[in-house]
């Protein structure tokens, strides 16, 4: 389930009957929380890959991590917390063998309000995609979890397996990145820094 491009899924208590129930073997159940979870995922994936058939293997490829692993699944984090740090682990390790070599899908979106401005969005959309790519995999991770997949610090840090500080550090370093390549192109306002943790 969206809302906003931010994954929601089940409830927790939702979320924790059915991962009791696909311990117990119930395919249903973890289809069901795959199916809340995949989406985003692949989404991730794509973002941080670069590659739509190596992102839709990464995502698959997490997936199975997560049916094969789930009695290690002790519960810290939320599923869809522990999926996404399966698939990041997975995407990264494909990242740092290789650059992406695709354009990347529209993840920006500018009010445009005729031909001109819509040519202009589409101008900044992709200046800030390739900035966004240029950013090692740490960063460029760091940074799509928040902004597109809106995670706190404490569940970047849980699917990035560093500490918050770590976190912290690669969001501040990327956006400041951006905001230097970026500049006289886009306008990103005041603190580069960011949003507080």
């Amino acid at each position: 389930m969206e809302s906003d491009g931010i994954l929601t899924g089940p409830t927790p208590g939702v979320e924790a009957q059915l991962v009791a129930a696909a311990r117990r073997g119930d395919r249903a159940a973890f289809a069901t929380l795959v199916r809340d979870a995949a989406p985003m995922l692949e989404r991730l994936a794509l973002r941080v890959l670069g590659h739509r058939q190596d992102a839709e293997d990464a995502a698959q490829e997490a997936i199975l991590d997560a049916w094969r692993n789930l009695p290690r699944f002790r519960g810290e984090a939320r599923f869809r917390t522990w999926a996404y740090r399966i698939l990041v682990a997975r995407a990264l390790d494909v990242a740092r063998r290789r650059r992406p070599v695709d354009p990347l899908p529209d993840v920006v979106t500018c009010a445009a309000s005729g031909p001109a401005d819509s040519a202009a969005s589409n101008d900044i959309e992709r200046a800030i995609r390739e900035v966004i790519d240029e950013l090692p995999p740490a960063q460029r991770t760091v940074l799509l979890l928040r902004t597109d997949h809106g995670m706190s610090y404490e569940e970047i840090s849980y699917v990035m397996g560093t500490g918050r500080d770590a976190v912290r550090m690669n969001l501040i370093e990327a956006r400041k990145r951006l905001a230097r390549k970026l500049k006289g192109i886009v306008d990103l306002g005041g603190d580069v820094a960011g949003d507080a943790p």
